[in-house]
């Protein structure tokens, strides 16, 4: 969520002050990674309709200084089993149920935070943690700076207690942007050993990284341009990828052909809104005429909802993060 705040140096304090986000334009590279081999399920040649089948609000003060929504403000992912958030400081671990289960990081009003992002590492000014992923154990938190958005980097996490391993990669992009804010978001493509990024400017390709090192691998081209993505989770052969832009909308992008399909918008309520994060996962048994399947996920996206636009003001009681849970539904014959 880039409106909170920046941690200075390594201090464990806050000023509260709006943090605003000025986009830098640059001109992608057009590059093309062709890979081997087949994904492990592709969704369906037929057409579905993706519907709101629930929302969760997590609210910063509900109950009162529980701070749940800020927790939970920047990008989220799942183990099929739990639930894995961030906050621009630290990580959270959730049940299925959403219930919080352990966290790295802490915020005590007014304003004293204990991060979760090691010591070495903010020392060198790596203050923002963006959206996440999982595999095999492992939380990749996308890792940058809040002064300029230029230091992007991958850090590595335990799943099972949020510490740290000691393993971070610093992220280069492709020669046309190899920096400026190319961090905001990382997903993991197990499948082909894969990592995959991008600007968070308009652009139309993904960054592509060797999943051992993070190494630059290349850019996949996409057939429309994209901006102020927050979030992107790979399923099967496709991206999947959640924007911040006026239209709210999730898209996904075939990583084999670079096409990319508009698959919904999100609400829009009134106030301040940002998305954030997107997490997908396998649709889940027992859910008769609405029930996903046939190789379509679940899709999961936040949202920061400030209804009454008070920006970094954490003692609002209306203030807070709304998970929106999409299905695909198809009719029946």
């Amino acid at each position: 969520m880039r409106i909170f705040p920046t941690l200075r140096g390594a201090l464990p304090f806050l000023s509260l002050a709006a943090m605003l986000h000025v986009p830098v334009h640059a001109a992608p590279e057009r590059l093309q990674m062709h890979r081997d081999g087949s994904p492990e399920c592709h969704p369906p040649a037929s057409a579905a309709t993706w519907k709101l089948a629930d929302e969760n609000d997590f609210f910063l003060q509900s109950p009162p200084n529980s701070f749940t929504g800020l927790f939970r403000s920047q990008g989220l992912a799942t183990d099929g089993r739990k639930w894995f958030f961030s906050w621009q400081y630290g990580l959270e671990i959730a049940n299925n149920h959403f219930v919080s289960e352990l966290r790295n990081s802490s915020f005590t009003p007014p304003a004293t935070i204990v991060p979760g992002i090691p010591a070495n590492l903010l020392a060198q000014g790596l203050d923002h943690i963006g959206d996440i992923d999982y595999h095999d154990g492992i939380i990749y938190a996308s890792l940058d700076s809040t002064a300029g958005y230029t230091k992007p980097h991958v850090a590595l996490y335990r799943a099972t207690d949020l510490t740290y391993t000691g393993v971070s990669y610093e992220l280069t992009g492709a020669a046309s942007n190899p920096k400026k804010d190319i961090a905001s978001w990382v997903a993991v493509d197990a499948w082909h050993n894969r990592g995959y990024g991008k600007e968070w400017q308009s652009g139309n390709t993904i960054n592509v990284y060797n999943l051992n090192d993070w190494s630059f691998a290349g850019t996949i081209t996409l057939d429309m341009s994209l901006e102020r993505i927050q979030g992107a989770k790979v399923h099967g052969e496709y991206l999947y990828m959640s924007s911040d832009n006026s239209t709210r909308s999730v898209y996904r992008a075939n990583l084999r052909t670079g096409h990319v399909e508009e698959l919904f918008q999100l609400p829009q309520p009134s106030g301040n809104l940002e998305v954030e994060g997107i997490a997908v996962r396998e649709a889940q048994d027992g859910r008769g005429e609405e029930r996903g399947g046939d190789g379509e996920p679940d899709i999961y996206v936040e949202m920061v909802v400030d209804p009454d636009k008070v920006g970094d003001d954490f003692t609002n009681t209306h203030l807070h993060v709304a998970l929106y849970h999409y299905r695909a539904v198809r009719e029946r014959r």
